[in-house]
């Protein structure tokens, strides 16, 4: 080992104002690792024990990123064929001011008479804006120490050292009735479980009881914002939802453009009784998806095509481009395709597509001419034939149609764009449909 490298990096992190140790078994430097914060501040005892615990746990080829529970980082590695552990940090990655520093405080039950030294202590820690260049810094130096590939980046925390802070242990403790606590959280994970369940099914009335089991509860408040919290379960909501349509066969971009969307409306949620509507109406959105976009029932090659027609129906889907886009014979897709779906490609194709029209226009002022654009079928008057063969009416009589509907207050699908604006069902088209869609 070049212990001039060693030494070359050091220094350039010491430029930087990254504090490095090489630390030797019998220094008690040691008990300053963290800029004297146990020490000074806190007054902890027998750091030089835990210290030395700690340490001895290093193991060799193995570069350790740790993080405390004051949000400090640290890089540890010992350095091949030495007694020598190298130790740098600790650095902060944000900023802790105002109220990120209160909240902080706060979490770690950090004394007030306190707070000005903490305040003190964190504006002098160096502040690394690039997390990833920090770590790269490391990486390159691991790669020359321990040859490539012949060494791990460890990510942990300091265990013992910080083994006074119990705050996350006793988060959801309940004072007095600590079995109370356990009972509570068994109880909320099988609720879930069944929730999980229903969604995967695509079962609406299941998966509305299981969330109205699960809101019945009283859920441990995790923070004193009690607007926050519930946006927070929001989200475990969406999650959990979200991989059960990945479970159920889902594909992945239908997931995701639901999932966003959630996200989104959950950050502009005001109000308790708005997380609480949010959550089901979430759960239902998920179901429809899965009911409609379900792919477990087909081939693997048989998927990818349903998820090419589902995602885009204005581009070119014959059979001819398909098969080639996905590299298979076209006689072989084509009898796969009327083997599993019960149709052949060009006749369900051209049902989706006058089926998502038949939307575009009751849900949309676009012109006709735009829509069959949209539907992949830019003739306007091939489009007027194709979707009088499948709706026994013309687009406009059907528009007009729809109109009257809403005049006399006949319900219609409520908010389009979120679900019913996507491609339609993957439900293959019955004989008699089949038979009224014939290529020209």
């Amino acid at each position: 080992m070049n212990d001039n490298v060693v030494d070359f990096v050091l220094q350039i992190l010491k430029s930087n104002h990254i504090p490095t140790y090489r630390h030797l078994q019998d220094s008690e430097e040691i008990i300053m690792f963290d800029q004297g914060l146990r020490e000074t501040i806190f007054h902890l005892e027998n750091l030089e024990k835990m210290s030395d615990e700690f340490f001895e746990r290093i193991e060799p080829q193995n570069i350790y990123y740790i993080t405390d529970a004051f949000h400090c980082s640290y890089m540890v590695f010992s350095l091949p064929d030495t007694s020598e552990t190298i130790i740098c940090g600790p650095v902060i990655f944000e900023q802790f001011q105002g109220n990120v520093l209160s909240d902080l405080l706060k979490k770690l039950n950090i004394p007030e008479e306190l707070h000005d030294q903490m305040r003190d202590y964190y504006l002098g820690i160096t502040l690394i804006s690039d997390q990833c260049l920090f770590l790269s810094i490391f990486i390159t130096l691991g790669n020359y120490l321990y040859g490539k590939d012949n060494y791990k980046m460890i990510e942990t925390d300091f265990g013992d050292m910080d083994k006074w802070f119990d705050y996350y242990e006793n988060h959801f403790r309940i004072p007095d009735e600590p079995f109370l606590s356990i009972q509570m959280i068994e109880q909320r994970y099988s609720m879930e479980a069944m929730l999980i369940s229903a969604i995967e099914s695509g079962n609406e009335s299941k998966a509305a009881e299981a969330l109205s089991q699960i809101s019945s509860v009283n859920m441990p408040s995790r923070l004193k914002n009690e607007l926050r919290d519930n946006k927070d379960y929001c989200i475990t909501v969406n999650t959990l939802a979200r991989k059960s349509a990945e479970t159920a066969g889902v594909h992945p971009i239908h997931i995701d453009a639901l999932s966003n969307e959630n996200i989104k409306k959950i950050e502009q949620l005001t109000s308790v009784e708005q997380c609480r509507m949010f959550q089901r109406d979430s759960v239902m959105r998920y179901c429809r998806l899965i009911r409609r976009h379900t792919l477990n029932n087909y081939s693997p090659l048989i998927q990818k095509v349903l998820t090419y027609i589902t995602t885009d129906l204005s581009v070119d889907l014959s059979l001819t481009t398909l098969s080639e886009q996905l590299s298979v014979n076209a006689s072989y897709l084509s009898t796969l395709f009327k083997k599993e779906m019960s149709v052949p490609l060009t006749n369900y194709v051209n049902h989706c597509r006058i089926q998502y029209a038949q939307l575009l226009l009751t849900q949309t002022t676009l012109p006709i001419k735009v829509i069959a654009q949209q539907c992949g079928i830019p003739g306007i008057y091939y489009f007027g034939r194709l979707f009088k063969k499948i709706s026994g009416t013309t687009p406009k009589a059907y528009r007009n149609a729809s109109e009257s509907n809403r005049k006399y207050g006949i319900a219609l699908p409520e908010n389009p764009r979120e679900t019913e604006l996507t491609p339609p069902s993957l439900r293959p088209v019955s004989p008699s449909e089949a038979d009224q869609v014939k290529q020209d």
